[in-house]
């Protein structure tokens, strides 16, 4: 270890940020999804003030953002797949597909998941566990 490094954290992480061509329509889609208030900071700048068990989560105005999902997505916990699967079309959310855990669940069943992409295309999936 060097000096300069005396292995503490350099900070946490307080909010993830997707860029969005309309950011508060997207705060409206994920608070749907995932509870908690968009709120306006500033023009531009759209905070999902998270539900208790949430991350804070902010949409940032940007005519042009880089492809959604190219390098990151959401896990989002359900306890019924399917209503949720039904909940996320309703919000126009898009499915894309079905997968698989490697991972059996507790009585060694197979455990599915599913992909989806929000209105402005950044992935997320919906996970049982």
């Amino acid at each position: 270890m060097s000096p300069k490094d005396d292995g503490r954290p350099v900070g946490w992480i307080r909010e993830i940020v997707l860029n969005a061509r309309r950011p508060a329509e997207l705060a409206r889609f994920w608070a749907a999804l995932l509870g908690g208030s968009p709120t306006t900071w500033y023009d531009g700048w759209v905070t999902l003030e998270p539900p208790p068990h949430g991350q804070r989560l902010s949409f940032q105005y940007d005519p042009d953002p880089a492809p959604a999902g190219a390098s990151a997505h959401f896990d989002v916990l359900v306890t019924d797949l399917e209503r949720a699967h039904e909940r996320v079309q309703r919000l126009g959310g898009q499915f894309h597909e079905e997968r698989w855990s490697p991972r059996p669940g507790p009585a060694g069943e197979a455990v599915p998941w599913r992909v989806y992409s929000d209105p402005e295309g950044h992935r997320f999936c919906l996970v049982l566990r």
